[in-house]
């Protein structure tokens, strides 16, 4: 199975977060996709494979030309060890007058929590090219591939970015993906892909189905809800599945098992799967209670679709844990053998 990697990403090590009032150590670094690449590294089944690079052209689907635009200005003109935070985050159409890249930043952001550095949007383009190469993997015939890249994307609106996310690596997949035929976006992210709800929320092309904490205990607060399903052409389309904190597999199963039969009915030709591990109860900034090998037979639910799946990697922040529940996904999912990959956490 073909794994598309953009080595760069390693040499992109955002330093702090400013969330909640005060600046902590970003989560969203390096060391994650070490510990997957280790733990691929031990199986031949997994084949590296370099993307491809991607023209922001070809982002205009999913992402506006603004928000684009803006991006690329603000990040060629940031100091070598600047960290960018904007000082507003409210969609105030007076923003977009300012000649200056760093006011009109403040429109497009959804929190302060997620530095701009000089090498971001490269960065964020680069990831966004994993996600396009592996479509085409998928239009091409492919059963399966898997996109490992950072930064992740599901946060990151048409025309908004924060939670890490700056492009939406998963939502240019599907885009892709959509001419040939319905396509399905299942997100097991711990934290609801607001990005990705928001950029196909009147589409009846992709239907998004998002399990996550629920939203009055979890980042991103403002979207996720079950009432949320979809407007226009896209009423119906939506399915939010929120859980509280504190669950595990016992009560994530039955909601994934809703999840599949929702997707099942809109007999989609493809399924691209933001599989996010900050499900796991190690994980430092979620608050479920997943564990390895529970990885496992949410693979072989998942598989049981028997659907052509693009895995997108979105979060998890425990970095020991992240090879091994990579192993036991792709393990439910068919593609190693049962009891062929140490299993822990």
């Amino acid at each position: 199975m073909k794994v598309y990697y953009n080595a760069p990403e390693q040499g992109y090590a955002p330093q702090t977060s400013f969330f909640q009032g005060r600046f902590t150590p970003c989560p969203e670094v390096p060391a994650r996709t070490r510990s997957i690449l280790a733990a691929l590294g031990a199986h031949a089944e997994f084949e590296l494979a370099a993307p491809p690079p991607l023209e922001a052209a070809h982002l205009a689907g999913v992402h506006d030309a603004g928000y684009i635009e803006t991006l690329r200005a603000l990040c060629g003109r940031l100091k070598p060890d600047e960290a960018f935070y904007p000082f507003n985050a409210q969609p105030l159409p007076l923003l977009l007058r300012s000649p200056y890249a760093r006011v009109r930043m403040g429109y497009y952001a959804l929190d302060t929590s997620t530095p701009l550095l000089p090498q971001s949007y490269d960065m964020a383009l680069s990831a966004a090219a994993v996600a396009a190469a592996g479509a085409e993997a998928m239009l091409a015939g492919a059963p399966l591939a898997y996109c490992l890249l950072r930064p992740p994307g599901h946060h990151a609106g048409r025309r908004s970015y924060g939670g890490y996310c700056i492009l939406n690596n998963a939502a240019l997949a599907a885009q892709r993906l959509a001419g040939a035929g319905r396509v399905a976006i299942l997100d097991v992210d711990y934290h609801h892909g607001n990005g990705t709800q928001d950029i196909f929320y009147e589409s009846d092309a992709v239907l998004y189905v998002s399990l996550h904490c629920r939203p009055e205990e979890a980042y991103p607060y403002i979207a996720g809800a079950e009432e949320e399903s979809g407007t226009g052409r896209g009423a119906g389309y939506n399915l939010n599945l929120p859980l509280p904190g504190g669950t595990d597999w016992a009560a994530y199963a039955p909601a994934l098992e809703r999840a599949l039969e929702r997707i099942a009915r809109a007999r989609p030709a493809l399924l691209v799967l933001s599989a996010g591990f900050d499900t796991l109860a190690d994980d430092p900034i979620g608050s479920f209670a997943l564990r390895v090998p529970d990885f496992e037979p949410m693979g072989r639910m998942i598989a049981a679709l028997g659907l052509p799946t693009l895995v997108v990697q979105e979060g998890g922040y425990h970095v020991p844990s992240l090879g091994p529940a990579v192993l036991a996904l792709f393990t439910g999912l068919g593609l190693l053998p049962a009891g062929g990959a140490r299993l822990h956490a």
